[in-house]
């Protein structure tokens, strides 16, 4: 008996953050934003679930940070300049360091908008992205990013477009400040230019919009993202050497939290493709996929994702003539 105890209290001791990890609650006000503390080093502040809007600013994906002795790497610096301050005081929290580096891991105005306050405060920061991010970037998608988060929040709020400025193809280990972070690619996924970034040290993957919790995947922004390519992008992230997952959006956590949004895309994938097969138009189809997703009926979204039907039903019917 005394050995079981013992063996119960050294297990308590020796996972102390996972229950950082999985017990996250999601904010549902600006003013509620926390910083949690994943592991000894990696910190994420979660975003409120939902649409930009002046009372969230914005801030409605999830911002992580890696400390070490040298300075602070942020990955994803939110949805506008000031969500970009808020996260540059929650760092303050915790460390005087400055901020070293940047990396936006998709083209998605919430993940890189940010980027406007962390150059502002460090002018000489590297920012990283995926080359093809940077390339649509520049060829004019900031500009529209910037005018879809003005006018749901304002100017004064969303602040100036400042690009990542460092090309990733993926496949990369960047040396920062003495420590490791691997990037990972395998092709057209969320979009055409997701980079999950890989925190050997402490076995942790931020997974851009790759993984996503709580919310019906990709449905904001279904025109850029291929669900065949997006299942095999979870596949590639759940055989990585890694513990913890901390996705653009909803709470981090383990393998449960990649293989929930594995599980949707795979359900709802095979369910327009069986009513395609029947002959169904994406219209006919709405109620039947809806009802097969029930399991995921308490996800944000879940009943408006007519649209995200159309697009699957539009890949699938592309797959026919490959």
């Amino acid at each position: 008996m005394k050995k079981i105890l013992l063996m119960t209290i050294v297990c308590l001791l020796m996972a102390p953050f996972s229950g950082y990890a999985h017990n996250i609650n999601i904010p549902r006000d600006i003013k509620d934003l926390k910083l949690s503390k994943i592991t000894d080093n990696i910190y994420v502040v979660h975003g409120i679930q939902g649409m930009p809007d002046k009372s969230n600013k914005g801030f409605i994906s999830n911002s992580g940070f890696v400390v070490s002795d040298k300075g602070v790497v942020i990955i994803d610096s939110g949805g506008s300049m000031e969500v970009g301050e808020m996260l540059l005081q929650k760092i303050a929290e915790v460390t005087d360091k400055p901020v070293i580096a940047v990396f936006n891991t998709h083209l998605h105005g919430d993940h890189w908008l940010g980027n406007a306050a962390v150059r502002k405060a460090y002018p000489k920061v590297r920012i990283y992205a995926h080359e093809r991010a940077i390339e649509r970037l520049t060829a004019g998608e900031a500009d529209q990013w910037v005018d879809i988060f003005t006018q749901a929040i304002d100017k004064s709020v969303v602040g100036k477009a400042v690009l990542p400025d460092t090309a990733l193809k993926g496949g990369e280990s960047i040396e920062i400040a003495g420590n490791t972070y691997n990037t990972h690619h395998t092709g057209h996924a969320h979009t055409d230019n997701d980079i999950m970034i890989e925190y050997p040290a402490e076995k942790a993957l931020f997974a851009g919009d790759i993984v996503i919790s709580g919310s019906v995947v990709s449905a904001a922004r279904p025109e850029d993202f291929s669900a065949k390519g997006q299942i095999a992008d979870l596949e590639y992230a759940l055989k990585l050497p890694v513990d913890t997952y901390v996705p653009g959006h909803g709470p981090t956590g383990g393998r449960e939290i990649p293989e929930a949004t594995k599980r949707f895309l795979e359900v709802f994938y095979e369910s327009v493709q069986t009513y395609y097969d029947e002959g169904l138009a994406d219209f006919e189809m709405r109620d039947k996929v809806v009802a097969d997703l029930k399991e995921f009926s308490d996800w944000s979204g879940y009943d408006g994702i007519g649209r995200l039907i159309s697009f699957v039903y539009q890949q699938i019917e592309a797959a026919e003539f490959e």
